[in-house]
């Protein structure tokens, strides 16, 4: 065993005890909100219940010519509008990620009684007059709703425009509108979060970060109330034709594109394309329960680390996604034993998929065959810098509600892999969840999540 892999398992297996003093004494953070948008649904509920059901979202690309493509599928929002929260020309400005992530934002809001936040003088206001604005202190509520990729729908736009007709027909909103803290700008205005808001990139752990930044602020004690998760809106004909020629895109089989997303399956050929954004209100626990809110779930713990190995391809042996998982373990004050359910990061790659096995195999062992998974990406796609809050949504719907959703596309399991992956509809008693994610450059991030 070389050193690295004995310093991991050296960690792996040392006594929590060291960090039973910091829990007791640290904030805890709880979802008090939710909101989706995503290929399976417009919002959590028909999400939720599409998911249960073992549905695609996945379909054909119509929104530009693929035959020159290695791919023409991916996970699209159908008729997607914005406009009863933008007006004409915000929707001109602003990215189709950026009015995605205020669309979650505002649903999780509303769920978590603040949607009497919003400012006046936008569209949709008049509808929400009835709700009430808690008088609560919003320099002590940021945002952090993150993008890997940006606004790329304005990026092309405007390139395009500057190439047929100069340089001065480009807009002079292009800049404030690709910016990738475009969404997380646009949501603090809109709801008058004054404390700390900004963005952070970290591929397709974009959204895992995001929350558990989000997490370790209001643990510190900067923020009560934080707007987190990630978004992505990046299917456009240039981002396919990039991935397609990197030999990472499924095709659909046999003509049939939902069942190309096959994670863990013998099969599998590479990821699906997919946009949404996934937004979660955070909340110090005290400071949601003096206010009457209903907590959904703890973030109980986190954890973050870089493979610092390769930019695109992850590391075969599982080091740092495993290391992250055991910092979450750590800091969630609890052993490898206690969890019950895991929801994996889960491509659909035969590399990606395999170093995540081989890093669960690290954490687990044995046990990994008796614990519960399945695969949100098999039915929603690849959301990238989105994935993290789209997933982590449904990882706390199944603890609030005690039901796990299906993997699908799951015909022959990979035999090296010892994984129980979740086939149907199941219901079941647990506490904790586990969530992990890994992006391009090495970035790792898991949370623990904790049934309230």
């Amino acid at each position: 065993m070389n050193g690295v892999a004995a310093t991991v398992r050296n960690r792996l297996f040392r006594t929590v005890a060291q960090h039973s003093d910091m829990a007791a004494d640290m904030r805890r953070v709880v979802v008090t909100g939710m909101g989706v948008v995503c290929p399976l649904g417009s919002d959590v509920p028909s999400y939720w219940e599409n998911l249960l059901a073992g549905k695609s979202g996945i379909s054909f690309i119509t929104d530009f010519p693929t035959e020159k493509l290695r791919s023409d599928i991916a996970g699209t929002v159908r008729n997607f509008d914005a406009r009863h929260l933008l007006t004409r020309k915000e929707c001109d400005i602003y990215g189709r990620v950026t009015q995605m992530s205020l669309v979650a934002a505002t649903e999780a809001m509303d769920a978590a009684g603040l949607g009497g936040w919003m400012c006046d003088n936008v569209p949709g206001r008049e509808a929400r007059e009835h709700l009430p604005a808690p008088a609560l202190d919003r320099w002590r509520a940021g945002c952090l709703v993150s993008t890997g990729q940006g606004s790329v729908d304005i990026f092309e736009r405007q390139v395009e425009r500057s190439r047929l007709r100069g340089p001065r027909a480009v807009s002079p909103f292009f800049v404030p509108g690709v910016m990738p803290n475009s969404g997380t700008a646009l949501i603090a205005m809109r709801f008058g979060l004054r404390g700390p808001s900004y963005s952070l990139a970290s591929a397709c752990a974009t959204g895992t970060h995001s929350i558990a930044t989000s997490t370790l602020m209001i643990e510190a004690g900067e923020a009560n109330i934080m707007v987190a998760g990630g978004a992505e809106a990046a299917t456009r004909q240039n981002t396919v034709a990039g991935f397609g020629n990197a030999r990472a895109l499924a095709k659909a089989r046999d003509g049939d594109p939902t069942t190309a997303c096959r994670p863990y399956d013998v099969d599998r050929s590479g990821f699906v394309m997919s946009e949404g954004a996934g937004v979660l209100v955070l909340e110090e626990e005290q400071h949601a329960l003096a206010r009457g809110a209903k907590p959904l779930a703890y973030v109980a713990g986190f954890g973050m680390t870089t493979d610092a190995r390769h930019l695109t391809s992850p590391d075969d042996a599982g080091l740092g996604l495993a290391m992250a998982a055991q910092r979450a373990l750590e800091r969630a004050n609890i052993t490898a034993s206690d969890v019950g359910y895991i929801n994996p990061h889960a491509t659909s790659t035969k590399k990606g998929d395999g170093a995540e096995v081989a890093a669960l195999q690290r954490v687990f062992g044995d046990r990994l065959t008796s614990i519960p998974m399945s695969a949100t990406k098999s039915m929603v796609g690849h959301t990238l810098g989105g994935a993290g809050g789209v997933e982590t949504i449904a990882v706390v719907c199944s603890l609030r509600d005690q039901l796990l959703h299906p993997s699908i596309n799951v015909d022959q399991l990979d035999p090296s892999f010892p994984l129980d992956l979740v086939r149907q509809r199941q219901a079941v008693n647990f506490e904790y969840a586990l969530k992990l994610s890994a992006g391009f450059g090495g970035h790792n991030c898991v949370l623990v999540m904790q049934r309230y």
